[in-house]
């Protein structure tokens, strides 16, 4: 089995450098528009959120600022706070977090690897920053539109949660907590990862900008389309390839297509290719990703269902201002990053003074 992987993999690469050879153009025109949608759009609407996440992990004190989420989550679930906060975090902070802090609770031997894999399968989704900022008002003109699509996907992932939490074995923890590291150098440490975090984003974004390209150029994108439209997909049927390799492509969707809202959430909970390589990377073989990979059709279908009354929502004349005009004036109202980002603050500050259990 390896060793067809690995002739497989060798002659998709060499399929590859014949298609970079040959198509020059297309793949240069290709990278430089995912260069400038990174510049233009990725980093204006993730780089403040991706910082602010990174820093509640890193300090530790997301388990400080989630405690008032946590003690009623953790009743509902039936696991411990702690997860409840890995589970929160891995919602808001983006999709590869979760799977970073259940590796370190596999490595430090507090979490089972069986059990890590259950909570993946929930632990996995966009944060708001991505959602509002592109889905809402780069798609679709409105944050009220990306906030309602968020808590589609959010709701989707506590549905799936409690699934997998109250069936089977009751997931547990061993030892203690993580204790909180406040710093100036977790600060500013946090601040470099989020920028790692930004240029991973980007360049993968890149290389599957180019990879899309390729499957233009051979006529498969083209194929896929059709076959798609024929089931009724209507204008955004060339569009769909694309976001499920790369789910920042959900930024192209045309918002008159048909069920344009359901469609960017379910492609939006399922991730794209592109996420979930970068999950397999950062899991580091801690964590299993076949219940995550199995879990990933059910909650598209649920996020695309549950985001339907958002359709209702939308106003086409304001989605066709918002995909003509500057990016810059998009984000100048991001009203939906802000209110995140306050309430995060908010929680926080309503936490300190707090006693924590067993301290």
């Amino acid at each position: 089995m390896t060793a067809m992987r690995k002739y497989v993999l060798a002659a998709m690469t060499a399929a590859a450098a014949v298609g970079i050879l040959l198509r020059p153009g297309e793949l240069s025109g290709a990278v430089g528009d995912a260069v400038a949608a990174c510049l233009g759009v990725l980093i204006p609407a993730l780089f403040a959120f991706t910082v602010l996440a990174v820093y509640l992990q890193r300090s530790g004190l997301y388990m400080t600022a989630l405690v008032p989420l946590t003690k009623p989550l953790s009743l509902l679930l039936g696991i411990p706070g702690e997860l409840c906060a890995v589970f929160l975090l891995a919602n808001i902070g983006g999709y590869p977090v979760g799977a970073r802090l259940l590796a370190q609770l596999v490595r430090s031997g507090r979490l089972s690897r069986r059990d890590a894999e259950r909570m993946l399968c929930c632990c996995y989704g966009s944060g708001p920053s991505f959602v509002i900022g592109t889905a809402g008002t780069v798609v679709f003109g409105s944050a009220a539109v990306g906030g309602a699509i968020y808590a589609a996907c959010f709701l989707s992932s506590l549905i799936i949660a409690v699934f997998v939490c109250r069936t089977g074995e009751r997931i547990t923890l061993s030892g203690g907590e993580v204790r909180a590291d406040l710093t100036a150098e977790c600060f500013v440490r946090s601040v470099d990862s989020g920028a790692r975090v930004m240029y991973t984003v980007c360049i993968m974004s890149v290389a599957f900008s180019a990879l899309t390209a390729l499957l233009e150029s051979t006529g498969v994108n083209r194929l896929t389309a059709e076959l798609l439209g024929a089931m009724g997909c209507g204008g955004n049927s060339s569009r769909i390839l694309p976001a499920l390799l790369d789910v920042t492509r959900v930024r192209e969707i045309v918002p008159s297509g048909e069920f344009a809202v359901p469609l960017c959430a379910g492609l939006l909970s399922f991730g794209g290719v592109c996420v979930i390589i970068q999950v397999l990377a950062v899991s580091g073989g801690s964590v299993p990703v076949r219940g995550l990979l199995a879990s990933r059709f059910p909650a598209a279908v649920l996020s695309a269902v549950l985001s339907l009354p958002a359709g209702l929502m939308t106003d086409s004349s304001a989605a066709v201002y918002a995909a003509n005009t500057g990016t810059a004036e998009v984000f100048s109202v991001n009203a939906g990053l802000s209110a995140c980002v306050m309430a995060m603050a908010g929680m926080l500050i309503l936490s300190f003074g707090k006693p924590r259990d067993g301290s």
